[in-house]
């Protein structure tokens, strides 16, 4: 694989923009540098970056981009072998580091590093830490607060002689490339535990938490911060951002960039084009995606946004380029998630008189939404801001005109400071609140009769060097019902005009009611409404029970089945109303990516006593097994076996598998052998990979069928040289 030079291929900037001038053409017009050709110039004839030592020390070993790259305020060294030996009293070195479309040392794009006797931490100097004969070993140092992105790099000698000063410009032909610097105390994004930084810098793999918050599941996924296409994607969308180049050495206008990218819309062609129709025929689903790389690779080479992502696609491919460039970064999925546009506070759902759900008129509540974070100190803001910052990439409302969301301070959401970060009034209005049931009547008037369970619960995000989920909750909200909850929710409402409505209570309430059941293993669903009256005079109730399709967004899509009745509750004595639906009679009725959702309504005739409530259900997945056969060796094929066993009481049908992992050549979209997978069946599938990089990998499958999605397994992998 060749080393990056300086091209088309990674320029994303407008045509308006000048051309760089710190080019061989412009070199005098820039500088006042000119070249002279007498022979008695001191002049670099190799220069070696010594890569395989630098990257070590910099933690880059593992990015396939085969350049130079390394952490900024941090040293690394580099051999220069001259056309003759170093005169110390005639004889002087400096270096320019120039990165940028219009490069210039007013906009800090053009750094001249000067020879110094002492290095010091974090900032810009060299010093020749090394002279034998004509090979000089030079040791530099970066600024903590560097530009990232990808550098030239230029030598510049001179020669004091009889004649007058003598000079020459050396251009090495290799991009180096600077990245934020998690291991360094002066850096923004530093982080100071080394098993964090393995998690949230280095690891290529990782877990996304999907379902719903009675039952979630996980499914790996393969960010492959170090593939090559992830560094080439991360460069050129800075350079498409329009950002300054100054701006490039803050994490937060950074992290603000790689979130608006992340977003194809009429006005910005980003990476992805968020859907949730169900209708993917035209390209790829959103859960066919086994890992980052392959979605930065279609839209490298096409230069269009890539068909299509959900909120959790989003926020994986802003995990993988966030990492790329070094900030330490996470998927966090919150359950409950409120999709309220008019940060209104109550999530109102409303049911018409003779008690059928009104879908269209209610309040999204997400069954699941999964948001990036990135760590970095906010220089920008008063303290005490400083941690996880919260991104969101999925497009749902615009900010300041563009589709994002963030960085707002993980703090800030959790005390309720509205107006410190960006959008952080949007996320804080994701996790609070609480919804509120209203009867509409045929003339529209509303009553809103009983409030429901709070939003925001269960944020889960991938446990530090485990397999295993890591509650933040109370990283973003205070306990429901504490007195700091209270004071927070009151704050914000007064801040944002929340008001919640007064709710009609009739006179009597004497009838209990609980909603109990789900879907069994086998994918069947039995709810039961229990009633219990606890009184001694008996009560009718008019019951409504809906079974709803229903995508993970909370928009609605058909209604699977429904049960009506009347009820009778003796004195003193509990009924109970059930709705079951086999796994057979509304599996193919709805998305694969869709859940279920129970629509719950009743009311006591004699007191007038109203019961309301909606529960969403996730179906447990099929098995999926992922093992390797015998040895897998750098550079030559090896095969997978990868084991699916059937535990719905359907059969799976059109059945889709897909295998990557880190620095392997992605196996993707193969079809089962068979057409159909019959309920109890269980089958095996031999994929042949092929590794570009040694070491311990994880690899990552992922599985979907016409019925259900999103079923994953992962297995660890030792890749040895030949």
């Amino acid at each position: 694989m060749q080393s990056i030079h300086r091209g088309n291929e990674l320029t994303g900037r407008r045509q308006t923009c000048q051309e760089n001038p710190f080019n061989t053409d412009s070199e005098t017009q820039l500088t006042g540098f000119k070249r002279d050709q007498k022979e008695n110039h001191l002049k670099p004839i190799n220069v070696d970056l010594c890569r395989s030592e630098n990257r070590e020390a910099h933690h880059t070993s593992e990015y396939e981009v085969p350049n130079l790259i390394v952490r900024r305020g941090q040293c690394f060294l580099i051999n220069v072998e001259f056309s003759r030996e170093f005169i110390a009293d005639q004889d002087s070195i400096s270096l320019k580091f120039v990165t940028g479309s219009r490069p210039a040392q007013s906009r800090g794009s053009v750094v001249p590093v000067s020879p110094v006797d002492h290095l010091v931490d974090g900032q810009w100097g060299f010093k020749m830490s090394g002279l034998k004969g004509s090979l000089m070993t030079l040791t530099v140092s970066t600024g903590s607060d560097a530009i990232i992105g990808r550098y030239e790099m230029f030598i510049d000698t001179a020669h004091s002689g009889q004649m007058g000063q003598e000079r020459w410009r050396h251009k090495h032909m290799d991009d180096i490339f600077l990245l934020f610097n998690p291991w360094h105390k002066g850096d923004a994004v530093y982080l100071a535990q080394e098993l964090e930084r393995s998690e949230y810098v280095l690891n290529e793999t990782g877990r996304l938490w999907l379902g719903a918050l009675e039952k979630h599941f996980v499914r790996p996924w393969y960010f492959g911060q170090f593939d090559y296409i992830s560094l080439i994607a991360a460069i050129s969308i800075l350079d498409q951002s329009e950002i300054a180049d100054r701006a490039r050495s803050n994490p937060v206008t950074v992290t603000r960039a790689v979130c608006r990218a992340l977003n194809h819309t009429e006005r910005d062609c980003g990476i992805l084009y968020a859907s949730w129709s169900g209708r993917y025929e035209d390209a790829t689903a959103p859960y066919a995606w086994a890992g980052s790389p392959s979605i930065l690779e279609e839209y490298v080479r096409t230069r269009k946004g890539v068909k299509y992502g959900q909120c959790w696609t989003l926020a994986a491919v802003a995990t993988t380029i966030l990492r790329t460039l070094g900030i330490p970064a996470r998927c966090v999925t919150c359950y409950r998630a409120v999709h309220d546009s008019d940060y209104s506070g109550p999530i109102n759902t409303h049911w018409s008189v003779d008690m059928r759900p009104k879908t269209d008129m209610d309040d999204a509540i997400w069954n699941y939404h999964v948001w990036a974070e990135a760590w970095f100190t906010r220089s920008d803001l008063p303290q005490g801001y400083d941690g996880w910052q919260a991104t969101d990439p999925t497009p749902m409302e615009c900010s300041e005109g563009v589709m994002t969301c963030g960085p707002a301070p993980v703090t800030a959401i959790l005390r309720g400071d509205l107006h410190i970060g960006f959008e952080t009034k949007y996320m804080f209005a994701e996790l609070h609140g609480g919804r509120v049931h209203w009867q509409v009547d045929t003339e529209g008037n509303m009553e809103a009769f009983i409030g429901g369970r709070p939003v925001g619960g269960a944020i889960s995000t991938k446990k530090v060097g485990a397999i295993a989920r890591e509650d933040v909750t109370s990283a973003y909200r205070y306990p429901e019902g504490s007195s700091e909850q209270k004071e927070v929710v009151e704050r914000a409402s007064r801040l944002c005009g929340w008001k919640y409505p007064d709710l009609t209570v009739t006179a009597k309430e004497d009838i209990e009611f609980k909603l109990e059941g789900g879907p069994d293993k086998n994918g069947d669903i039995r709810i039961t409404l229990r009633m219990r009256n606890t009184v001694g005079e008996g009560r009718i109730a008019d019951v409504y029970m809906g079974a709803l399709s229903v995508f993970y967004t909370g928009v609605t899509a058909d209604e699977l089945k429904r049960v009506t009745s009347n009820v009778l509750l003796d004195p003193k004595a509990e009924n109970n109303c059930m709705l079951e639906l086999k796994c057979a009679d509304y599996i193919d009725k709805k998305d694969c990516d869709s859940h279920v959702t129970a629509y719950v309504m009743a009311k006591i005739r004699e007191t007038g006593q109203r019961f309301a409530t909606v529960q969403s259900y996730c179906l447990d997945r099929p098995q999926l097994e992922i093992k390797t056969e015998g040895r897998a060796v750098k550079g030559q094929s090896f095969n997978v076996v990868v084991k699916l066993t059937n535990t719905l009481s359907v059969p799976l049908t059109e059945g889709i598998i897909s295998v990557d992992g880190p620095g392997m050549v992605r196996a993707d979209g193969i079809k089962l052998r068979k057409a159909s997978v019959s309920p109890g069946e269980e089958i095996r599938e031999t994929v042949t990979l092929t590794a570009r990089r040694p070491g311990v990998k994880e690899l990552v499958a992922v599985f979907h069928c016409r019925q259900i999605c999103n079923v994953g397994a992962a297995a660890e992998i030792d890749v040895v040289k030949d």
